[in-house]
């Protein structure tokens, strides 16, 4: 009877995992659909007191865009004007820019618009250990 138990248990565990299997292999399949953007700005990282994010532009016709930088107040951290194909610059912003920033590039040939905003904030965690003494 035991026996018997055991050999079910095993057969519908090995069922759950092989739906967990497909279930997961169609929301990769389905999460890597590319998209034909020629702009891309993404966040990589901190590194000691700056924060990190790479700005990439295809641009194979050679026009002119500028890249803008500006921080919660609409203050411009930074613009200039590029006309480069292939553009991937990465860009350092000091950890206490905390807020909304925004990144646009503007095409001058259609004057379009590409915005993205990021929420930065930053959060201090505290480790107490308390230890007991005899």
């Amino acid at each position: 009877m035991k026996k018997q138990i055991m050999t079910t248990i095993a057969g519908f565990t090995a069922a759950g995992l092989l739906l967990f299997t497909v279930a997961t292999t169609q929301a990769q399949a389905s999460a890597s659909i590319s998209t034909d953007k020629a702009t891309s700005v993404k966040y990589v990282g901190t590194q000691d007191d700056v924060i990190l994010f790479n700005v990439s532009v295809d641009n194979p016709s050679g026009n002119k865009f500028s890249v803008i930088v500006t921080d919660n107040e609409g203050n411009q951290l930074f613009r200039e004007v590029y006309n480069d194909r292939k553009f991937d610059k990465r860009f350092k912003l000091p950890k206490s820019e905390t807020g909304k920033l925004t990144f646009v590039v503007r095409n001058f040939r259609d004057a379009s618009d590409d915005v993205y905003s990021f929420e930065v904030k930053n959060r201090v965690v505290e480790d107490v250990v308390v230890t007991s003494l005899k």
